[in-house]
């Protein structure tokens, strides 16, 4: 089956760089939780009038994401929520010493290679329709 990808949104979860492209296309079936111990199996009427009873609770702080329209947007705000994360976790001082250090070290590649000013750029050229600039590979000094 082929992936129809003309309604899609790009995903980046908090304190993260990755952008994620998904497919808004991909119905997949409701997965149904009891209330209580008891499912009640029914009509249609009692299904929906269980999953409404279900309370709505706000999700943890870890797995929240932020979803845009475009690549080249995903792009710009997963690099500024980087760099914020990392101003937080210098103000921290010694505390958060570690922890940035490890940040720096997983993101290394997303901060320095691969959400830079010119590909950004480069990918709002090729959502205008315009021709793609090409921009020389970075290669690492520590090879």
């Amino acid at each position: 089956m082929v992936k129809n990808n003309y309604t899609r949104y790009f995903r980046v979860f908090k304190n993260d760089t990755v952008v994620t492209e998904i497919s808004t296309n991909n119905l997949q079936m409701l997965k149904l939780r009891p209330v209580k111990e008891n499912w009640l199996i029914g009509d249609t009427t009692e299904v929906l009038g269980t999953i409404a009873g279900i309370p709505y609770v706000l999700p943890v702080n870890d797995p929240l994401f932020y979803g845009y329209a475009t690549r080249s947007k995903a792009m710009e705000m997963a690099k500024a929520g980087a760099l914020n994360y990392i101003d937080k976790l210098i103000n921290e001082g010694a505390a958060g010493e570690e922890t940035l250090l490890q940040y720096r070290r997983d993101h290394y590649e997303d901060l320095h290679i691969n959400l830079v000013y010119d590909k950004i750029e480069n990918e709002k050229r090729t959502e205008r329709g315009e021709g793609e600039i090409i921009i020389p590979q970075y290669v690492p000094l520590w090879f």
